[in-house]
């Protein structure tokens, strides 16, 4: 994002429900283009990016922590424990909205070993 500002002035269009104060006013970012700019002018010659595998981006993604691999920084993911069968037990819901879609998973069900 700051790339792009910086490199062709595009200042990206946030939806307004995103950046809300406590009161639920919508926040104003500052103009930071001047700034993106005179970085993308200075690193131009450069390759700007870092790669790492310490930071891990899983943005909107439900994960037990087995899922997680050796990274430091984890974006955006959501942990939940593993399910426990003492405590809660599960029920498998299959639905289709086609004929016969549902087959294959039906037919991996019935030779797999699974809670259901």
């Amino acid at each position: 994002q700051m790339w792009v500002e910086g490199t062709l002035g595009i200042v990206p269009q946030l939806a307004t429900k995103i950046m809300l104060n406590e009161e639920g006013e919508n926040i104003t970012l500052s103009d930071n283009t001047p700034m993106f700019s005179k970085w993308a002018n200075r690193w131009k010659d450069e390759v700007p990016y870092r790669f790492t595998k310490a930071i891990h981006n899983y943005a909107a993604t439900n994960l037990i922590p087995r899922h997680l691999g050796p990274e430091y920084v984890i974006h955006g993911a959501k942990l939940y424990s593993p399910w426990d069968p003492a405590r809660t037990k599960v029920t498998l819901v299959i639905m289709e909205w086609f004929f016969d879609r549902s087959l294959n998973l039906i037919e991996k069900l019935d030779s797999k070993d699974h809670p259901f």
